[in-house]
């Protein structure tokens, strides 16, 4: 997941917080329903903690781990889910292969001389790109946060370029390993800063840039040692030894791997996780791994009979799987649900996703993603359990695209899944990098049989019901909070938002009655009226999935950051920010302008900080990027270009210059060309709205 400083506020705001805090986290004197009873009678948390910690030790390089999409590791890991899912007895198991671009790391290291003249050796985690040295010397200079003003009057030319980061906060790594390759280095040391500091922890994520621009992570403390014998030389620089082998290929060969319990339809219910992971990653996800077969195990062994088919499935390449893309992540998921089997997406009832459920000694705060459409159905069917939690609860919504469900909702597929809390201390400490691993983040059992609770409850509440417990008005209340009447000035838009949300209330009433209808027919032993009603619900299912499918290809939008929004936001917060700016100057606040106003806009921020040809690349490449993955037709075109009219008024905030006309001129005129913008994504949502209207109104 991508966590830049822009995200952090967006996520924060678009959660729903409850409290739940009472009793012992996952407390087994609950009552359930007899099949979940005997799930849980049955249910062994160490056999989940035994895949989980067997994925965990399956690595590339043998220093630091890494199974990545379409390496050895991976297949290896592979194969190991596969003959454990036939081993616990799941049916028709099936290893899909799938191609996209892929990445071996087999370790790099650099050996020096420190500060007191001693050799030193330095393990170093990887990135997405390729650097192959064997033995080669090379010098090591240390330029601060790495942007285009650090390298001034700075020869790095073949150098290694020792650099302090924060992904959180500041900006991705691809901006400054780009900025590196423009001046010639042969690659960055990035040392990842996290709010709770560790000395000995490297970082990595998903490179989201090109595979020639080479980075590596580096430890807080190796970079300090590295600091201190470059001072200690006398020189801004020191000599190191350099071997390293991260090399990233085409048209690679990446693995899905599913099984399934067989139900008595064709519908099916998804758990997923993904098997790929970064160092050695025990959490995320060899965690989801071992909880969705542990899950299965228990279902199996209770000798559960689903009414609906569950499908176990594990992904491969969801941390990276795209060459110099922005969205370069979720890839093994994509291609299974559009290339592999798109024919699953009319079938499948609803998918719960378990990637975020990191079970971590002293975790307090958890969250749970949730499609809006199904909010009203898990809602009042979790509370009680959240009730009796010690954990404090948030939902996402809408979901994010930083999780692998997010493919199969944009194909129609609604989704429930893990997600992170308000405050976490598994993020702030350990996410994507070595202390990902029970040995520096210890594990909580109890939190690891709570998880296994609170998920395959809601897999059998799923299998309990005839229809989609789907309510369509939920998302398009969120529509009409999005809408800033004084900048869209179109009072039909929220007219025909409202004539949505209508028309989905008989929808959502249509679906719990035949819900009601179904549970009482099952309640009192009368097989015929049930079976009758299960295949008018699986006809209405049918139609359910195209409504939602319609509702995706209308309403799902993406911007810049791959944050989910409506289609009128970009524009309208391009507005906002652009006459926010405009304001500014003629006040004389250049600063304001640039820092609080159009770093919000596309690649803005960056070009605060970055040369034009490192941006312009970023800028230049995007559509392109997209191309093959999730986010393609999906996401903003990034067309509002103000890096050019920042560069000119930070040039003009440092010679104190106050002649803002030109700058003025330009911002009024891509406001008033965002403003058009903006009334044809208007025109279109007034559209989509009444295809949606009357799509629901045939549900009737």
């Amino acid at each position: 997941m991508k966590m830049t400083k822009k995200l952090v506020g967006v996520i924060l705001a678009a959660v729903m917080v409850l409290t739940c805090l009472t009793a012992c986290g996952g407390k087994k004197d609950m009552e359930y329903p007899e099949d979940f009873q005997k799930f849980m009678d049955v249910l062994d948390t160490d056999f989940s903690y035994d895949v989980d910690k067997t994925i965990s030790e399956k690595g590339d390089d043998p220093a630091l781990g890494f199974r990545s999409a379409g390496s050895p590791a991976e297949k290896e890991t592979a194969e190991y889910i596969k003959q454990t899912m036939e081993e616990i007895g799941l049916e028709n198991v099936t290893v899909d292969k799938t191609r996209l671009d892929g990445w071996t790391f087999n370790g790099a290291n650099i050996t020096f001389k420190n500060a007191d003249g001693e050799e030193e050796k330095i393990d170093l985690g990887g990135y997405q790109t390729t650097i192959q040295a064997d033995n080669e010397t090379v010098e090591v200079v240390y330029l601060g946060k790495g942007t285009a003003e650090d390298y001034e009057n700075v020869d790095v030319t073949g150098k290694l370029v020792l650099i302090d980061i924060n992904q959180n906060e500041e900006w991705w790594i691809n901006s400054p390993a780009y900025q590196a390759h423009v001046k010639g280095a042969k690659a960055v040391l990035a040392n990842t800063e996290l709010p709770v500091e560790m000395d000995d922890r490297i970082g990595t994520q998903d490179i989201c840039g090109p595979e020639d621009a080479p980075a590596m992570g580096i430890s807080q403390e190796d970079t300090d040692a590295l600091k201190e014998a470059i001072k200690a030389s006398g020189k801004n620089e020191i000599e190191v030894v350099l071997n390293a082998d991260s090399v990233v290929t085409e048209d690679a060969e990446s693995q899905n791997v599913w099984g399934e319990i067989p139900g008595k339809t064709d519908e099916v219910i998804y758990m997923m996780a993904h098997m790929d992971g970064y160092f050695h990653s025990f959490y995320d996800d060899a965690s989801g791994v071992g909880l969705i077969l542990g899950s299965a195990k228990a279902m199996i062994d209770s000798g559960y009979k689903p009414d609906k088919t569950i499908r176990f499935i594990c992904h491969g390449a969801e941390e990276w799987g795209k060459i110099d893309s922005q969205s370069d992540w979720a890839i093994g998921a994509y291609k299974q649900i559009t290339e592999i089997h798109p024919e699953w997406a009319e079938n499948a009832f609803a998918i719960v996703n378990i990637d975020g459920a990191y079970c971590v000694k002293d975790e307090t705060t958890f969250g749970i993603s949730v499609s809006e459409e199904l909010y009203s159905y898990i809602e009042p069917l979790v509370q009680p359990m959240l009730d009796e939690s010690d954990y404090e609860y948030q939902y996402v919504m809408p979901p994010s695209t930083y999780k692998e469900d997010f493919n199969y909702m944009t194909c129609g597929v609604p989704s429930v899944a893990t997600a992170k809390g308000e405050e976490t201390l598994f993020y702030d400490t350990a996410y994507h990098t070595n202390a990902d691993s029970e040995k520096v983040v210890e594990f909580d059992e109890d939190a690891w049989i709570w998880m296994h609770t609170l998920y395959a409850r809601i897999v059998y509440a799923f299998d309990d019901l005839a229809a989609r417990p789907m309510d369509f008005g939920t998302r398009f209340e969120a529509f009409k909070e999005s809408i800033d009447n004084e900048i869209s000035n179109d009072n039909q838009l929220t007219e025909k938002a409202d004539g949505a949300i209508e028309a989905a209330k008989p929808v959502t009433e249509k679906i719990n009655k035949l819900n009601e209808d179904y549970e009482k027919a099952v309640s009192d032993g009368d097989t015929e009226q049930a079976d009758k009603l299960r295949e008018e619900a699986i006809e209405l299912n049918k139609q359910l999935h195209g409504a939602y499918k319609k509702v995706q290809d209308e309403f799902l939008y993406l911007d810049g950051e791959m944050t989910v929004v409506f289609p009128h936001e970009t524009r309208q917060s391009n507005v906002q920010n652009l006459q926010g700016a405009i304001d500014a100057l003629k006040d004389g606040d250049a600063e304001t302008a640039y820092n609080d106003y159009l770093s919000g806009i596309n690649n803005g921020w960056y070009a605060m900080y970055f040369d034009k040809e490192t941006v312009d690349y970023f800028n230049d490449n995007f559509i392109e990027g997209v191309r093959g993955t999730w986010a393609e037709g999906n996401v903003d075109p990034m067309d509002c270009y103000v890096d050019d009219i920042i560069r000119s008024l930070m040039d003009k905030a440092d010679s104190e210059s106050q002649d803002f006309a030109d700058e003025i001129s330009r911002l009024e005129q891509l406001k008033e060309e965002q403003k058009a913008l903006l009334d044809t994504v208007i025109q279109q949502e007034e559209e989509g709205l009444d295809t949606i209207t009357e799509t629901l109104q045939t549900l009737l």
